[in-house]
């Protein structure tokens, strides 16, 4: 890694054997920097940066330019990031750099595109609302968290994109987009001369002083259960409870937990609610953390007829995991799962880019394959037995369901007396 004049981070990952190169491109902004009256123009912004800029004034010249070469390239938005990246042949790979850098640097944000765009985005809005298991899981973070950044949809609400103009665009740009705020990774067929080089010439940032800060996680009362009625085939139900922070003591046992417990076809709560009952076609677990926030949770879509027995089994297994240590085939499985996974995403030059990229973005601390490892390696089973009686506290849980349930978070308080 090397730091250019301009403050942004430069990283190259050598990928030998391979052709290509992934050139990816971090912003510390997403929803959780956004105030309310804003919320949902870091995403909005990502999609506009793909109209045009001076060398590629329009869309078709943006993808023309990549395809071309044979190239693919996409964006995401979360509540702590933005990424841009391009994957391409290595024998055109400064392509990736020049298209990347007008995309970012001179965007128009042209009055008559954010008109148009508006029109996108609130379709894409309406297509998650449609979807009942994207649907469930906005609904858990806004219980989760209430009304404040991690709270809010990502995309923000049909009336806030549509009330967004060309000078919010502007404003967001100027105040998140400068070096400091960046982190520009190249993995693949790709010296580090070359990287440093070619960032040098294309991503010439203002410089800024330190990355940008979020507002600090609020621990807010919210209701515990929320129901949204819905004429669907299944019910899709999440469950959780807080968590570590990232970067703390309890991220890598949570995940090893995590990974024993909803991560396989293997794991304890695929095996009792799927295999052994036949209750759902899919359940798993995960673990969310975030500059000084987390949480841990369960999601399944099921028969409405046996949401009651789903629940009561998950429950029970979340129950046992902070009643008795893990065995220690189990937690061996959990283990290799994890490192065979993280294996198996190394082949992909844009993983290894997220992966070297989003730790030094967010904590300033690179985090290698090898280090991975050692941490899932060092993990104990009684590490994990005291995470879980930490965090897994039923008077703490939260439920968000979604379903033709009519009588509403009644429903599940009096059957499980939550």
């Amino acid at each position: 890694m090397t730091v250019l004049p301009w403050k942004a981070r430069c990283i190259t990952v050598p990928i030998p054997a391979v052709r290509s190169v992934t050139l990816m491109i971090l912003v510390r902004t997403g929803s959780r920097f956004e105030p309310k009256e804003h919320n949902g123009i870091s995403h909005f912004m990502e999609h506009m940066f793909f109209k045009g800029g001076e060398r590629y004034p329009d869309t078709m010249a943006v993808a023309g330019a990549i395809d071309g070469a044979g190239g693919s390239f996409n964006a995401f938005t979360s509540e702590e990031m933005v990424g841009y990246f391009v994957k391409i042949t290595s024998l055109r790979k400064e392509i990736a750099y020049d298209v990347l850098s007008d995309m970012l640097l001179n965007a128009k944000f042209a009055t008559e595109e954010i008109a148009r765009e508006k029109d996108v985005i609130i379709e894409e809005i309406r297509m998650h609302h449609d979807d009942p298991m994207s649907q469930v899981s906005t609904d858990f973070h806004k219980l989760f968290f209430g009304d404040q950044p991690l709270g809010w949809d990502i995309a923000g609400s049909e009336e806030l994109v549509s009330s967004m103009t060309r000078e919010d665009f502007l404003s967001h740009h100027k105040k998140f987009y400068y070096g400091a705020n960046c982190v520009i990774v190249a993995a693949g067929d790709i010296t580090p001369a070359e990287n440093e080089t070619l960032c040098s010439k294309y991503f010439k940032f203002g410089a800024g002083e330190i990355p940008a800060q979020p507002k600090p996680f609020e621990k807010l009362e919210t209701s515990r259960i929320f129901v949204r009625e819905r004429e669907t085939e299944q019910a899709h139900f999440i469950f959780g409870f807080s968590a570590c922070a990232s970067e703390t003591k309890d991220e890598i046992p949570l995940k090893v937990l995590s990974a024993l417990l909803g991560g396989s076809m293997s794991s304890r709560l695929f095996h009792q609610i799927r295999e052994r009952r036949g209750l759902a076609y899919y359940i798993n677990s995960g673990l969310a953390t975030y500059f000084d926030a987390g949480f841990f949770q369960v999601s399944s879509g099921v028969n409405l007829s046996k949401i009651n027995d789903a629940l009561k089994y998950a429950l029970e297994e979340m129950d046992k995991v902070r009643s008795a240590l893990v065995t220690p085939e189990e937690l061996t499985r959990a283990k290799e799962n994890i490192k065979g996974h993280t294996d198996l995403a190394l082949e992909d030059s844009r993983r290894v880019a997220s992966l070297y990229g989003m730790r030094e973005l967010l904590y300033s601390r690179i985090k290698t394959p090898e280090d991975i490892v050692a941490e899932i390696d060092a993990v104990t089973a009684e590490e994990i037995l005291a995470a879980a009686k930490r965090y897994f506290q039923n008077d703490a849980m939260k439920l968000a369901v979604v379903g033709p349930f009519k009588g509403g978070p009644a429903f599940f308080e009096e059957t499980f007396r939550l």
